[in-house]
């Protein structure tokens, strides 16, 4: 019997896989298909995953050559192509943890929307190594339109990962899968604007997923070479957005302060060209070159100002209310 919902989890990291399977194991809703794709770790992914056969509805499969080194979102769609029919798609994670009551809520959700929404978000709770609370991110509204997610999401006011929004598996074929980004950084991002569409994404009350922060994250990672294609892969989505959200009144208003932030943010961590690069390639979708000398004031000659440029882009674009 295919089930509604198939959770996916691509995996490669066995450290907290355990605590990700538990949580899976002890829905109060069993209406779905775990499907685990083993990137060819070199860690006992396979022996964790058969202790819960017996527990829930699961199919494995270890390929034969690691991707999610090379190109995560193609592990991503590869583990997706793992699954059957179920018409919404969960894209979860080996080291987060879902709340019991997420597949029950999920579908009471989606029986009283009537469906009408691609994307359904479960809020979060920040935990740690261990598995202890650290802090509360910031609650979704209940419908929030892609703009004011995208405006949300980079004045820091709202928090975006992965694994707490589940899709329909419509929205994801009509659009050929996920937004393709270096590191996968900004993928989400992007994907979750355009499976939002003109409906918005509907956020799922009474329950939450726990995201961990360890150092196992790739977040932390600041070292040159992934700072710079991190810099390139927010710079693609900024560009990307500037068209994608063309009608806004503000968008390039947001865009430029988001823009100071990124470039004050990754300054100390990447080369000179790298930032030369960031630049051309602003001004260029962009336009207004007239703004030069202001984003380099602002980015570069006053140290801790774009602190101010944060606070005053939070207050003006960061209001998440619909």
């Amino acid at each position: 019997m295919t089930h509604r919902l198939a959770i996916i989890i691509p995996a490669y990291k066995a450290t907290f896989l355990p605590a990700a399977l538990d949580s899976i194991a002890m829905q109060t809703c069993k209406d779905f298909t775990l499907y685990v794709g083993d990137d060819c770790s070199p860690e006992p992914i396979s022996d964790i995953v058969e202790q819960y056969r017996d527990k829930i509805e699961l199919v494995y499969k270890r390929f034969d050559t690691n991707l999610g080194g090379k190109d995560l979102v193609a592990q991503w769609e590869r583990c997706i192509a793992m699954s059957q029919d179920e018409p919404y798609i969960w894209l979860f994670s080996d080291d987060d943890v879902m709340e019991s009551n997420c597949v029950e809520e999920l579908f009471r959700q989606i029986e009283k929307t009537k469906g009408v929404y691609n994307l359904y978000h479960f809020n979060v709770d920040v935990i740690d190594e261990r598995g202890a609370f650290k802090f509360r991110n910031q609650d979704y509204p209940a419908v929030l339109s892609a703009y004011r997610f995208y405006c949300g999401k980079n004045s820091m006011r709202l928090s975006a990962f992965v694994v707490e929004n589940i899709f329909s598996r419509k929205v994801y074929e009509r659009f050929g899968g996920f937004m393709k980004y270096d590191l996968a950084w900004g993928s989400d991002i992007a994907t979750w604007i355009v499976f939002c569409g003109e409906k918005g994404m509907c956020t799922v009350p009474h329950a939450r997923i726990k995201w961990r922060q360890s150092s196992q994250n790739i977040s932390p990672n600041y070292s040159r070479q992934i700072a710079e294609r991190k810099l390139r892969a927010d710079q693609n989505l900024l560009n990307w957005a500037y068209q994608y959200f063309g009608m806004e009144p503000d968008i390039y208003n947001v865009n430029r302060a988001i823009f100071i932030y990124k470039i004050h943010q990754y300054k100390k961590h990447v080369s000179k060209e790298c930032l030369k690069e960031a630049f051309t390639s602003f001004f260029k979708v962009h336009g207004r070159k007239g703004d030069w000398l202001l984003i380099y004031l602002f980015a570069f000659l006053v140290d801790g100002i774009y602190f101010r440029i944060r606070e005053r882009f939070y207050w003006l674009y960061g209001d998440i209310k619909e």
